[in-house]
């Protein structure tokens, strides 16, 4: 077959869904399909609704990992940095009474007009349209769908604790979907309760590649950044207030205050609050916390191997990949109790939960770890055991392809 993913970032950019659509791209044209990936030029989000934001260099075509990637420059709504935000404000407004309407503006989330002509032109036998937040990408795959009598599989990646993801216009945009998948249990059970039809709603989670991690060393990091043994937390995404990046670090002030000799690694993209509360931070606390916003794929693993806890107390999170990352390295997590990060993290047995936004939590949660490390050795062991019997790349491959294999046979 011919499969065409819709979604708004992909390689280079770096992230969670971004990594996700490669994993099983790759693996259907290992299967022998030829498989495109069309996204957007955009590197930053704020590239998806102002032309002064970050973006990929564009090629005509570009293909990595046997997988082909098309990319399409975004149309800017005028002093776009405005309208956009005030328009997902009237969209979210509009969505409960009048859906329609919703939809309509919605298309221009982001802007793309060209998509459309570009799936013609590409002749897909199955269709993929990624993140329903972005619902014009849903959209013009739905569309082309229904024109060509062509399968769609949608991938919402709901962010279940924020309704931006969740409005009547994209759940309705989603029942029309031949397939949908959820990342979790939580996200399933969800879907199903929004009306979307039982049968065709399948999980099909994020995944690790175990031997990834195995070249991995904390030490070679811990050396070129001169931590000795002191207990290092990790924090890796696009980290904001969203992330529970500023509760995590007011935690850490408060562990500092105590006298706990913790060091804290911050690795992504900060948003600027974040920049600007840690050039506040005195000398000495800001000295004990180590920002590294790109990092290589080896490097990261590195940070890992060298952390002791890595913690995410988000809410933005449709699954939370770093936390199986921190597992095949053997290491307790925290989250936040937000969706889908409690479908994830099972409290007390391989990582610890807190409410978003819980400093005191938080707090209690780094001491009850950094205090009794054979409690932290057992949460890295259960969290590795569920990495390798559940959220193997190839085990949740072995699903997608199950779904797959159903749809093509209805068809």
């Amino acid at each position: 077959m011919h499969i065409v993913h819709v979604t708004h970032r992909v390689w280079p950019v770096q992230g969670g869904s971004e990594r996700y659509v490669i994993e099983l791209a790759r693996r259907q044209v290992a299967e022998g399909h030829r498989v495109t990936v069309v996204a957007t030029t955009v590197d930053a989000l704020s590239g998806l609704w102002t032309s002064s934001g970050q973006h990929v260099s564009l090629q005509a075509q570009e293909e990595y990992l046997g997988v082909r990637i098309l990319r399409l420059i975004p149309r800017y709504l005028p002093c776009g940095s405005v309208a956009f935000p005030v328009l997902r404000r009237i969209v979210r407004g509009l969505a409960p009474r009048f859906p329609d309407l919703a939809m309509t503006l919605g298309r221009f989330a982001p802007w793309l007009p060209q998509l459309r002509l570009t799936l013609g032109s590409l002749e897909p036998d199955l269709l993929f349209a990624w993140n329903i937040t972005l619902e014009s990408l849903s959209a013009a795959v739905a569309d082309h769908s229904a024109r060509h009598h062509k399968p769609w599989i949608a991938v919402p990646l709901l962010h279940l604790a924020r309704p931006l993801y969740t409005m009547r216009h994209q759940l309705r945009l989603l029942s029309t979907a031949h397939r949908v998948l959820a990342q979790t249990e939580a996200e399933r059970r969800y879907l199903i309760g929004a009306g979307i039809d039982p049968g065709r709603v399948g999980v099909v989670s994020p995944g690790v590649e175990l031997a990834d991690s195995r070249g991995a060393s904390g030490a070679r990091f811990r050396d070129a950044n001169r931590i000795d043994d002191r207990t290092l937390v990790v924090s890796v995404g696009a980290l904001g207030y969203e992330k529970g990046t500023l509760h995590l670090l007011r935690a850490c002030r408060r562990l500092w205050k105590d006298g706990i000799p913790l060091e804290l690694a911050l690795v992504g993209r900060l948003s600027w609050p974040i920049e600007l509360v840690l050039r506040s931070l005195p000398y000495g606390l800001r000295s004990r916390c180590h920002v590294f916003r790109n990092v290589s794929e080896s490097d990261k693993w590195d940070i890992i191997a060298a952390s002791d806890i890595v913690a995410l107390p988000s809410r933005t999170e449709s699954f939370g990949m770093v936390f199986l990352e921190a597992w095949a390295l053997q290491k307790p997590v925290i989250g936040a109790c937000s969706g889908a990060v409690e479908s994830v993290v099972s409290h007390g047995v391989d990582g610890m939960l807190v409410s978003f936004g819980d400093v005191q939590g938080l707090v209690g949660a780094l001491k009850a770890l950094i205090d009794q490390p054979g409690l932290a050795s057992e949460m890295g062991v259960q969290g590795y055991r569920k990495v390798a019997s559940e959220y193997t790349w190839e085990h949740q491959y072995r699903r997608l392809r199950e779904v797959v294999r159903e749809l093509i046979a209805e068809q």
